[in-house]
């Protein structure tokens, strides 16, 4: 029995595994989680997808339609030691005025900003498409593997979502 449990294990680890981090290139990994539906009302995050290529990318899907009033927070960490945490703060369908934050920790100010040539921001409430955000793998030092963490607030309602958890990193996705 204990050796039936065991071998079950390992099967559940190799396929979590193989859905967190798949290889799309040589030079590219992806990383998928999903979070709980119905956790928050006003904003609701229900899947962060991540793809550490020449950029870092994370798209942020949630089961409540965009709206005025909504700000979303990006964190990306870089990895273990010295390495900072960088953090992108913006609002749907407003101007994305490109800074990354370096930080400490979630929820601190940040102790400078990094000019970073060709990072983008998508958050429409006219479209369908994901919320993202686009990093190029320079502005973060040519990591090789980050980890993220996803915060949605609704200012009007006072509703907050937190992927995959609040003050928590996803997991880490190798890249090139």
């Amino acid at each position: 029995m204990d050796m039936l449990r065991g071998a079950a294990r390992a099967v559940v680890a190799c396929a979590v595994g193989a859905v967190l981090v798949v290889p799309g290139t040589a030079h590219a990994g992806t990383g998928v989680f999903d979070d709980p539906v119905g956790d928050s009302t006003g904003v609701d995050i229900s899947r962060v997808r991540v793809v550490h290529a020449n950029a870092v990318k994370v798209s942020v899907r949630s089961v409540v339609p965009l709206a005025a009033g909504q700000v979303y927070t990006f964190w990306v960490d870089t990895g273990r030691g010295p390495r900072p945490t960088y953090a992108v703060k913006f609002r749907a369908n407003s101007d994305f005025g490109g800074q990354l934050a370096v930080v400490e920790s979630f929820g601190q100010r940040p102790s400078r900003f990094v000019k970073c040539p060709g990072m983008r921001a998508h958050a429409d409430m006219f479209d369908d498409e994901p919320v993202s955000v686009r990093i190029p793998r320079a502005c973060l030092g040519n990591p090789k593997r980050v980890r993220v963490a996803v915060k949605f607030t609704d200012e009007t309602t006072g509703s907050t979502d937190w992927a995959p958890e609040r003050r928590t990193f996803g997991p880490w996705v190798l890249g090139g």
